[in-house]
């Protein structure tokens, strides 16, 4: 014969454990980027870096970055970026555009961004970027949020 209060006992740790268990979500768009550095764009504010995505989306990937102190922060080795990505999908069906802001941090050699896609494929959302500086080039991730729902 069982006591109830041992039953009882598994039957709240599985209850527990189905409530406090990941619940699956859909996995969020990423895609990799490499880019070149290219130079300093025509109105003297803006570094360009140019180079592919591969994901969701593939193609080509335009980077114009400027910083938003003052000229002589320029020196300082972490540097608060406005950004514009321009992204050509291959099959132009999923080609967008994304103002982003975020920070450098050129000692170490990276890169968060983040800002509305406002443009093109998924207006509207949002995209993160983390990225890594290697002797002037840049790699890494952009991941794409859908936009959250206004109530």
């Amino acid at each position: 014969m069982t006591d109830s209060t041992t039953i009882r006992i598994p039957l709240f740790a599985a209850a527990l454990l189905l409530f406090a268990a990941p619940r699956a979500t859909p996995s969020l768009p990423q895609l990799k980027f490499h880019g070149v550095f290219s130079g300093v764009a025509a109105d003297g504010e803006r570094c360009v870096w140019q180079g592919r995505v591969d994901g969701p989306v593939t193609g080509r990937v335009t980077i114009a970055l400027r910083q938003v102190e003052e000229p002589a922060a320029a020196a300082n080795p972490v540097w608060h970026v406005a950004s514009r990505w321009t992204v050509s999908d291959d099959g132009a069906a999923r080609s967008f555009a994304a103002n982003l802001e975020g920070m450098i941090d050129w000692r170490a050699g990276t890169m968060r961004l983040a800002g509305p896609i406002t443009e093109g494929w998924s207006r509207g959302s949002w995209a993160e970027v983390t990225g890594r500086f290697v002797q002037g080039d840049v790699t890494g991730l952009v991941t794409v949020s859908p936009p959250r729902s206004r109530e």
